[in-house]
């Protein structure tokens, strides 16, 4: 299946594509409202609850713009793919550490629940105190990159 064949299938398929798909896949979060699929010998995650979705995706734009100035990125469009894991693991991570006051924590059971709460907690998205959450985004570390055999 080529890139364009496979894109399409994907979107006919993921009408609901989860905005942290990559923090999903990478096995660091998990939400009550994922929906895990196949296509190609790929992997794909899903919402089931478009309500949630848009709340991700609004936490997840503000993280963004917030992390472009700490990552010195000055580029429209979707951050590189390293950087772009960071924010969405390091964020879940800070917002549960921000919610939960439990550093220990390694991963996130329910990125749908914790947005719950923060909206709970701060009123709505914009008043989420984003720089407390950047240590955990700045902090996180990626798996380091595999090296190849000679």
């Amino acid at each position: 299946m080529d890139e364009d064949s496979y894109r399409q299938a994907y979107e006919r398929i993921n009408t609901a594509p989860c905005v942290f798909e990559k923090g999903i896949l990478s096995l660091k979060c998990k939400c009550a409202y994922q929906h895990m699929f196949r296509l190609a010998d790929r992997h794909g995650v899903g919402c089931t609850d478009t309500l949630k979705q848009q709340k991700c995706k609004a936490f997840l734009s503000h993280l963004r713009k917030q992390t472009r100035f700490i990552f010195k990125i000055n580029i429209e469009g979707p951050l590189p793919h390293n950087k772009e894991i960071k924010v969405q693991n390091g964020g879940m991570l800070g917002v549960q550490q921000l919610l939960l006051s439990d550093a220990g924590l390694q991963e996130v059971e329910d990125i749908a629940g914790l947005m719950d709460q923060s909206i709970e907690l701060y009123g709505s998205i914009e008043q989420i105190p984003y720089n407390l959450i950047m240590p955990s985004v700045t902090n996180y570390q990626t798996r380091a990159k595999r090296k190849r055999p000679k």
